[in-house]
């Protein structure tokens, strides 16, 4: 393992294969597509807990990004599959902050990323806390990554894309 690897990010994790679609002129993907490998694992983690972008409108809420800061590493290249890990910070208001990290199969950081989602209601006002659906959404989440944190498998298992 690499020295860049030793920091690995103990979280929710998504295999993507890395489409020749996604690369641009210089033969790597694409800047703006670390946007989506981000949405695809924090999608697939909160949807493990039936939370989808639907269910959230279908409850009244809106939970846009407010913030997104990725930090390039190394190129990824075309034919390639990368892991895309996310972790949510617990929430002292109603603001959910995730952080990322992208690897590949050798396990060498790709990139890091951070997002910050606020939580309105339908019609629009931002709200201070979590109401109570959201509250134990997250706290199911943050129980799952506990208990992710202390197994082998959630420091080398992953979810197929």
């Amino acid at each position: 393992m690499s020295a860049v690897s030793r920091d690995r990010l103990v979280g929710h994790a998504v295999e993507i294969p890395v489409r020749f679609a996604e690369c641009d002129s210089y033969g790597v993907v694409w800047h703006g597509h670390y946007a989506l490998y981000l949405e695809r694992v924090r999608e697939d983690l909160t949807g493990r807990f039936g939370f989808t972008a639907t269910s959230a409108m279908a409850l009244g809420y809106r939970v846009p990004i407010t913030r997104m800061e990725i930090r390039y590493r190394r190129a990824i290249r075309a034919d390639t599959t990368i892991v895309a890990r996310a972790r949510l910070r617990p929430p002292e208001v109603a603001r959910l902050v995730l952080d990322y990290d992208i690897r590949d199969a050798a396990d060498d950081l790709l990139a890091s990323a951070e997002t910050e989602q606020v939580v309105l209601a339908a019609s629009g006002e931002l709200l201070l806390t979590l109401p109570g659906d959201l509250k134990r959404l997250v706290e199911n989440i943050l129980k799952y990554q506990n208990e992710m944190a202390g197994t082998r498998e959630a420091r080398l298992g992953m979810r197929r894309s």
